[in-house]
């Protein structure tokens, strides 16, 4: 869906009731409240053009984590400067960059683009799945983009796999002879230095998402794809059962490797919603009201994860769809004449989940794997690769569309 935006006039008061945004940054190197910053800022920005005054304030309060530790957590929150009432609007941000920080070699990067890169040639070669290549190739523009985008990412990695260690090597060469006349950030050691000088932004993105789509429980990585979950999860239940906020609803905002985590975060949430035998009331669950992901993988990640159920381990393939069926289209899920009943019985109805891509965008697409969502398409000028990829912060039309929908 491609809605021009720009021709669109919303004419709003400030929103009735208490929101709650819980935004997860994506790939790349983030700082603490650097996503709830961008968040927050452009949604004022879209607020106060419609001449709306605005009350910020920083608060903060108590939190715990998944194993019960307790800690302090700041947020935000947006609220009317001339109105009595208490509505508001307050943004929460799931850190967790910290986590995959400087994990994975770069060889290991090369593996999974190639693992990636052939699941998703496969899942479009697949017979069935023809008229949704079609569908996508209809755009002249997304052609070349789609087709080559993952292709060419592969054989950068190929090069840069291969020129990497002479490129060090010369690197750090050069800062161990202009060491004496170094300072600030030059003062590290020069190996180290070496690798964050010769290591493309680019390659630290993907460095994120391969850590994170790891799901053999015997890589030294699947540890920290459990703790992500985690946090995020329990984050969220916080959020929903916080009795002094008093949410109406809460929204998750992902972007990039972050829409993964609250995709997979509102999945883990079926499952134990599934075992409640109160399916989740006791949790809070209806006020969750939208799932926003932007310059997101999805896609992506699903074709990677599909491929690990083998034809043969029809037993095995069943069980990874039903724990993983948030949203998925029945045309995906395998015909077999057993296994055929779900245990996963939550499935949140009443979620309103919209997609935001840029075809400029390496990362992100239309989602094609999932049902029940809005695909929309952003125009902001922008050149292929990082820009792109960041875009979706700053654009006045991405909050504008937010505010349609859900404020």
């Amino acid at each position: 869906m491609l809605i021009n935006m720009n021709n669109q006039d919303i004419n709003i008061k400030f929103p009735k009731g208490h929101t709650a945004f819980l935004v997860i940054h994506g790939v790349g190197e983030q700082s603490p409240f650097e996503t709830m910053d961008y968040f927050a800022q452009n949604l004022i920005k879209f607020l106060e053009a419609r001449n709306l005054q605005i009350k910020l304030e920083h608060l903060i309060t108590k939190r715990k984590l998944s194993t019960g530790y307790p800690w302090t957590e700041s947020f935000v929150r947006i609220s009317s400067a001339n109105s009595q009432a208490e509505d508001l609007i307050d943004i929460h941000e799931y850190y967790w960059a910290p986590d995959t920080e400087n994990k994975i070699s770069i060889p290991e990067i090369l593996q999974w683009a190639e693992r990636t890169l052939q699941g998703t040639i496969d899942f479009y070669s697949r017979k069935e799945n023809k008229h949704l290549l079609e569908e996508l190739l209809k755009d002249k523009q997304g052609k070349g983009i789609f087709i080559f985008r993952l292709r060419w990412l592969t054989i950068f990695l190929r090069i840069f796999n291969l020129i990497f260690p002479i490129l060090r090597l010369i690197v750090w060469l050069i800062l161990l002879l202009l060491s004496p006349f170094m300072s600030g950030r030059f003062l590290q050691p020069a190996w180290q230095l070496s690798k964050e000088i010769v290591t493309p932004l680019l390659v630290n993105f993907v460095a994120d998402v391969a850590i994170y789509t790891t799901t053999d429980m015997k890589s030294p990585y699947h540890w920290i794809r459990e703790k992500i979950l985690a946090e995020s999860l329990t984050m969220l239940k916080e959020l929903l059962k916080d009795k002094q906020a008093n949410y109406d609803q809460v929204i998750l905002a992902g972007h990039s490797l972050g829409s993964c985590i609250a995709y997979d975060t509102l999945n883990l949430l079926c499952l134990e919603a599934s075992l409640a035998q109160d399916l989740g009331k006791s949790l809070e669950i209806d006020k969750i009201t939208g799932l926003i992901s932007f310059g997101s993988p999805l896609d992506k990640i699903a074709f990677f994860f599909r491929e690990m159920g083998q034809h043969h381990q029809y037993i095995r393939r069943r069980i990874l769809e039903q724990l993983n069926s948030f949203r998925i289209k029945p045309l995906y899920i395998w015909k077999l004449p057993y296994l055929n009943v779900n245990p996963v019985q939550c499935q949140l109805e009443q979620i309103q989940w919209v997609n935001y891509y840029h075809l400029q965008d390496p990362i992100s697409g239309h989602l094609d794997y999932y049902e029940k969502l809005d695909n929309v398409k952003m125009e902001y000028p922008s050149k292929w690769g990082v820009e792109a990829h960041l875009g979706y912060w700053t654009d006045p039309n991405f909050y504008k569309d937010i505010a349609r929908r859900f404020l």
